[in-house]
């Protein structure tokens, strides 16, 4: 029997925690540019303009902090974002880290309010597909959309042929996947006791035990053509046909053709450290206090690249309450950032910096820090360092610390 739910609000799990070890190359393929935005958060986009959807979490990777970084900077901005959370390691584990952030962050979560778990590598679902899942979504009751796959069916048992399958018989799933909280939770408790292999959330309930299974009916939404899973690279070309086909020039992404970034920093002298600038030790000179090396130098080029391409500050990327970053070798910021910038496909083409301290002298030392610099960024561009003093003024004046001054220009490649 079909239930028409009563309509209440939904949530929303964003799983983008994979290694697409299918889809070959430096990133993992839930971060790939699509139109100039990483291919999860297309998905973010469909669900923050679905009006059924009150919240949503985002299941990021479990071993990369900086992506996790990356992932809350990029959805600062999405109001229904309310958790990204480090998944696990198979999809499920995933879908359970998504489900109890979502626990922790909502409060009075209703047995029967639907879940709907998505794969952050389906770009272009819609607003009405998500609507249509959640609608049918109730407390037995889960939704899964299909297409009618349109060749004809084979079965294979080996390699042969066995008999042909009615394609009307067959349903290819996409998500999301519509289950209610209640449902959920007691379904990845009895697959915790024993972790299978899960490939959705239809398989999930089907793992439940048989007396449990009886009481619950999977509805069959009709699904749509578009909503693809990118798995290889050509479809994320087709991905982005599709979408360049259905969206409004002015709704696209703007991506300068060039930019410029500024960037600022200051520490103050501390005893007992070594004074590093620009990747190298300046000798004899008391050092500056902070949580890495406290390369100011390094730490101003970084803020103005992160600026020039839109990507935050140093302090999302790079926090100073991570025991990672202590005392960590600010070069490490320095290539980890033009990482970033090839990442949304721009080239750095210039970089000025002013270093501002009345000592030590640094002149002699500038050409050793741009051989270093020019290594770390690893791609041809401009850089000039000036170092200059304030005239006695302010805290560098009364020798109190170095402040640097940088700007960064680039270009999309």
């Amino acid at each position: 029997m079909v239930r028409k739910p009563t309509k209440k609000s939904a949530f929303a799990i964003i799983v983008a925690a994979g290694s697409g070890h299918r889809c070959p190359g430096p990133q993992a393929k839930q971060f790939l540019n699509l139109c100039g935005q990483p291919l999860y958060l297309w998905s973010v986009r469909a669900f923050q303009q679905c009006h059924t959807i009150a919240g949503i979490v985002v299941v990021g990777p479990k071993h990369n902090h900086e992506a996790l970084l990356e992932m809350q900077q990029e959805t600062a901005l999405f109001d229904k974002v309310i958790a990204v959370v480090a998944g696990g390691d198979s999809r499920t584990a995933s879908v359970c880290s998504g489900a109890a952030a979502l626990a922790t962050a909502t409060a009075n979560l209703s047995k029967s309010d639907p879940i709907l778990i998505h794969d952050g590598v389906r770009p272009l679902v819609t607003p009405e597909l998500i609507s249509k899942v959640a609608e049918q979504t109730g407390s037995k009751q889960i939704a899964i959309p299909t297409t009618t796959p349109t060749a004809t069916v084979k079965k294979i048992v080996g390699k042969t042929i066995t008999k042909t399958i009615k394609r009307e018989d067959i349903g290819l799933a996409q998500t999301p996947q519509g289950v209610p909280y209640g449902l959920l939770c007691e379904a990845l408790d009895h697959w915790l006791k024993d972790p299978t292999k899960i490939t959705d959330e239809g398989a999930l309930i089907e793992n439940l035990p048989l007396e449990k299974r009886t009481e619950i009916t999977i509805i069959n939404v009709e699904g749509e053509p578009g909503n693809l899973k990118v798995t290889f690279p050509e479809e994320l070309q087709r991905a982005e046909s599709l979408l360049l086909k259905k969206m409004d020039k002015k709704e696209m992404p703007y991506k300068p053709c060039q930019a410029t970034g500024f960037g600022y920093d200051v520490h103050a002298f501390a005893t007992e450290r070594k004074l590093i600038l620009g990747g190298i030790e300046i000798p004899d000179h008391a050092g500056l206090a902070g949580h890495s090396d406290a390369d100011v130098l390094v730490h101003a080029l970084v803020d103005a690249l992160l600026g020039a391409v839109g990507a935050g500050d140093i302090g999302q990327h790079f926090p100073d309450h991570d025991p990672t970053f202590k005392n960590l070798c600010s070069l490490h910021f320095l290539e980890r950032t033009m990482t970033i910038v090839r990442e949304k496909g721009f080239h750095l083409e210039a970089a000025d910096i002013t270093i501002v301290a009345q000592q030590p002298k640094l002149a002699p030392y500038i050409p050793a820090m741009l051989t270093i610099l020019k290594k770390t960024i690893a791609s041809p561009c401009q850089l000039n360092i000036k170092a200059t003093t304030s005239e006695g003024l302010g805290f560098t004046g009364r020798r109190e610390g170095i402040a640097t001054y940088a700007v960064a220009t680039v270009t999309a490649r």
